[in-house]
């Protein structure tokens, strides 16, 4: 199974809000579909070479705009 990374990460942002970019990017272009689970923090940050909190921040930013939810 392929998890998604997000591309294109904003050099002129911080770590996390280039991360979020990327999601709201995705979904906005259908590339993130509703109901995609999106993948775990940790394991997002391994294929990101970023610290877990950078992911879990990200994350919490991404569903303050509420492009995701989690359960």
């Amino acid at each position: 199974m392929t998890i998604y990374i997000p591309q294109n990460l904003d050099p002129d942002l911080p770590l996390y809000k280039a991360v979020a970019r990327a999601i709201e990017r995705d979904v906005f272009a259908g590339r993130l579909q509703p109901g995609t689970q999106l993948p775990p923090h940790r394991e997002l940050a391994d294929a990101l070479a970023v610290n877990v909190s950078t992911v879990t921040r990200a994350y919490k930013a991404a569903q303050a705009k509420g492009l995701v939810s989690g359960t």
